[in-house]
């Protein structure tokens, strides 16, 4: 028999408008403490059934915070990678912790998803400007609202491999009567279910998949979800189509990271060349012409090194005579690692194929490049970055110098 303790015990009552009442509870002879809001294993409940945003962004920002503390903004040679890691295993449990039995509103996702991206400009040392997506490509991250889908759907097939469990009963009674109740569990998994082309939740209440079939057939779903929404936002918001033209999202971009990261060893000049080389490709790097933009044109786009054309990312890498001695040896490097191994004709590439290899060489991976392996393409990116730091170097140098 299981013992209640009338001093510990404690009512909240969740309900709305005028179906709020003021009414007492006993346990036994003594009146039991009516609260408005309580915490039940680790979970915080209100009257008005609403997630407590606040405290869960306070716990995200003291738990990584406590793990890394100057590291999260100095540069101590971790690499991204390894960061984003430290998030998901030991931040995002915590922060997240029990949302999946709670109703999230859209504004209480983006604040959380808001904290989330970031953290991980801060990983990546690119600016507030930098688009979401782009963030996601890099790392190979989920965003928030995958995530508490995922951590919805895992509760809702443990529940359904159990059998005549008054659980898998309950979900089975919200089926029959859950058009009336659209905020109830089985419509919001509905939802999600339909939102990734899942198959419905009838149909996995009657045959659960097996754990491993699951996770397999989520994966892919997320991942075909997210590379959809991320190639028709290159398309459509004008905040990305600065790297749209150069930028690849790769296969599994939720679960692959960009190879910009993956060639990055755990080391302070590798991670300082992939930072640059990240604000390059993400249009966040300040050249003449975006000064010119955000100026209103009242700062000119001319390059101020040799003074003869606009100074955008083409202009930077390719034309510019003032970096020429520089990129006339880092070229040379770079492209001999296209060549095919074992001799052959020299390949000839077009201007707009170079300044591709230079920015993103795996978007070549099926054309220019498809003779080439996938060691061979994070080799390239290597010298790619050494390529992009060193014109920066000089760039930098030629400006101090005519100061």
């Amino acid at each position: 028999m299981v013992k209640i303790n009338q001093e510990k015990s404690e009512v909240l009552c969740q309900s709305e408008g005028k179906n709020y009442q003021q009414k007492a509870y006993t346990l036994g002879e003594k009146q039991i403490n009516r609260v408005d809001k309580l915490k039940h294993l680790g979970i915080t409940r209100n009257v008005k059934s609403k997630v407590n945003t606040d405290e869960r962004l306070k716990t995200g920002r003291q738990t990584i915070y406590a793990l890394l503390g100057s590291g999260l903004h100095a540069r101590t040679g971790m690499c991204p990678l390894v960061l984003c890691k430290i998030w998901k295993t030991y931040v995002v449990p915590r922060y997240l912790y029990g949302l999946e039995v709670q109703i999230c509103t859209k504004a209480d996702i983006y604040e959380l998803e808001k904290l989330q991206r970031k953290i991980f400009r801060q990983f990546l040392s690119l600016p507030e400007r930098t688009a979401s997506s782009a963030l996601y490509i890099l790392l190979g991250a989920e965003p928030v609202e995958t995530i508490l889908d995922r951590n919805m759907l895992s509760l809702f097939l443990t529940i359904s491999r159990l059998d005549n469990a008054i659980e898998k009963k309950i979900l089975q009674w919200e089926l029959e009567i859950g058009k009336d109740f659209t905020e109830s569990f089985i419509n919001r998994i509905d939802k999600i279910l339909n939102k990734y082309s899942l198959p419905n939740p009838k149909e996995i209440l009657e045959n659960p998949p097996s754990k491993y079939k699951w996770k397999n057939i989520l994966n892919k779903a997320i991942n075909i979800y997210w590379s959809k929404i991320w190639k028709e936002e290159c398309l459509t918001k004008s905040m990305v189509k600065c790297y749209r033209k150069y930028l690849t999202i790769q296969e599994n971009p939720t679960e692959n990271p960009h190879n910009i990261w993956k060639a990055a060893r755990n080391n302070q000049n590798d991670i300082r060349k992939a930072e640059f080389k990240s604000r390059l490709i993400t249009g966040t790097y300040m050249l003449q012409t975006t000064k010119a933009k955000f100026s209103k044109n009242q700062i000119s786009g001319i390059c101020e090194l040799c003074t003869k054309a606009e100074e955008d990312i083409k202009h930077f890498l390719l034309d510019c005579e003032s970096l020429e001695s520089v990129r006339l040896k880092q070229m040379n490097k770079l492209l001999s690692l296209t060549e095919l191994k074992g001799g052959g004709d020299k390949a000839i590439y077009k201007e707009e194929d170079v300044l591709q290899i230079i920015m993103d060489c795996s978007k070549l991976s099926t054309t220019s490049l498809s003779h080439l392996k996938a060691n061979d393409l994070i080799e390239i990116e290597k010298q790619s970055q050494n390529f992009c730091h060193q014109m920066h170097k000089e760039r930098t140098k030629c400006k101090h110098d005519d100061t």
